[in-house]
């Protein structure tokens, strides 16, 4: 094929190898493309914007955003510190359990670690991303403080600093790494004064980039932002019509009128002239002679609303990466297998968020702490910064998940520990304990027992969990 040919063929469009790349059903498909940041910067404003106010006046979507702290979250991701040292190990999970409490770790002194975290997942899946930097104190035992920040205080106003060009408040070198965030200071009154310019090691930029061009973040509503948006109203709708025909109302009308009618005493519309009408239940309407009553009754919402309603809450799921009775709470339609799956399917989500957490906050946060503290001789390790690697190695302990049937549960992992397929210490991050604090606990419920006379009768040793006595 020569090449005024094949110039022929894409410009005119007479011949496509992909029905996606033309076809009367794409005649009016033309996609805006470019740079990811590009993109996204003509509506992160608006995405961001409409989405906060769906978390405000849509009670399903703080629905979805509840389901995804509840199980990512939880009640906290717990440090599991992994060095040499089993008595400075203990000392350091202490120290830290010390510290994330609320006014240790926040500088307002408003918030724990663990909502901390729940307000990260909040703030990345409604604005895209939150900013967390860090701080220090004259607090004597933990000099390190965490101010958040909200992706609104990013600087946008601000496009290059000395060589480097920053983009939409983030400064950024020529690999397009961050260097540097460049904030919007704002005073009690909420006025923007100066901008500040911190160092990208004093800050943590959560946001989840979908695309290498991409520097800004993105709300995580973004792709189903419509979906929301239409069952909210559809829902509205749907509630203003049945609240009508549950109203029973009474309209006299006269055939010889007298006196001043209700009707008559109707509020008017100076610019019409028309009387305003409202229906309430129970209420009674007199009518003008020759005024005639013609109901308008909008059908077909209220018998299939609830199809309607479940496609549309299905369809939004499945774009957050969670299911439908996740989001809902509706397990009516299920049996034991589809909710086994569908169980299944929400912790591969679940467990991605606590990876991102742990990586991207949780050990950068730790980092910081165990600087601060080594440095504020909170914890005495000379030879910390000549090997910071050595005593920084841990293991991020997230939300346990348990299963639909936990007797099947605790056979199957009987069996895996015994068939050396896992350890104690798998199954216990799974279920989020920690598996030394498990053993020394059931060491001294043993030796309680042991004193007191109670030991396990040797009738009931080695028999499996779930496994029938032989009376039953």
């Amino acid at each position: 094929m020569s090449v005024w040919e094949t110039l022929k063929m894409r410009f005119l469009g007479k011949r496509n190898g992909y029905d996606a790349g033309g076809g009367r059903d794409s005649d009016n498909w033309t996609p805006v493309d470019g740079r990811a940041e590009d993109i996204n910067a003509m509506s992160r404003d608006t995405i961001r914007h409409r989405a906060r106010d769906l978390e405000r006046n849509a009670d399903y979507v703080e629905a979805s955003i509840l389901a995804m702290e509840r199980n990512v979250v939880g009640s906290g991701i717990r440090l599991d510190c992994k060095i040499d040292h089993p008595e400075l190990e203990k000392k350091i999970e202490r120290l830290w359990e010390s510290w994330c409490h609320a006014e240790n770790c926040d500088v307002t002194g408003r918030l724990c670690f663990c909502e901390i975290l729940k307000i990260a997942v909040r703030r990345m899946m409604v604005d895209g991303g939150l900013l967390i930097v860090a701080s220090y104190s004259g607090n004597k035992r933990f000099p390190l403080q965490l101010q958040i920040k909200e992706v609104d205080e990013l600087d946008s106003s601000v496009l290059f600093h000395g060589k480097n060009q920053v983009v939409g408040g983030i400064e950024v070198n020529s690999f397009n790494k961050p260097v540097a965030y460049h904030f919007t200071v704002y005073d009690t009154f909420g006025e923007a004064g100066q901008t500040v310019r911190i160092p990208a090691d004093r800050v943590i930029y959560l946001n989840k980039i979908k695309r290498t061009s991409q520097v800004r973040e993105i709300s995580g509503f973004s792709n189903v932002l419509s979906r929301l948006r239409d069952l909210n109203q559809f829902l509205n709708a749907v509630t203003v019509k049945e609240r009508i025909l549950a109203c029973l109302s009474v309209f006299i009308k006269k055939i010889n009128p007298g006196g001043m009618g209700l009707g008559r005493n109707q509020k008017t519309n100076k610019a019409t002239g028309a009387k305003k009408q409202k229906l309430a239940p129970g209420m009674i309407m007199e009518l003008d002679a020759g005024d005639e009553i013609q109901v308008v009754n909008p059908s077909g919402q209220a018998s299939n609303a609830r199809d309607m309603a479940t496609i549309l809450q299905r369809a939004y799921s499945a774009g957050l990466g969670l299911s439908y009775e996740a989001t809902s709470r509706d397990m009516s339609q299920v049996n034991y297998s589809s909710a086994r799956q569908n169980l299944l399917e929400d912790r591969e989500s679940y467990k991605e968020w606590q990876h991102y957490l742990s990586e991207h906050l949780c050990r950068k946060v730790y980092i910081w702490w165990m600087e601060s503290c080594v440095m504020a001789k909170s914890l005495d390790i000379p030879d910390y910064f000549t090997n910071p690697e050595k005593y920084t190695e841990c293991k991020w302990i997230a939300k346990g998940m348990s299963w639909i049937d936990p007797v099947k549960e605790v056979n199957a992992n009987r069996i895996a520990m015994e068939t050396n397929q896992t350890t104690l210490q798998e199954v216990a991050a799974e279920r989020g304990r920690d598996w030394r604090a498990i053993l020394e606990q059931r060491a001294k419920e043993k030796q309680l027992m042991k004193e007191l006379g109670l030991e396990e009768s040797n009738e009931n040793k080695g028999k499996s969990a779930g496994e029938p006595d032989d009376e039953e």
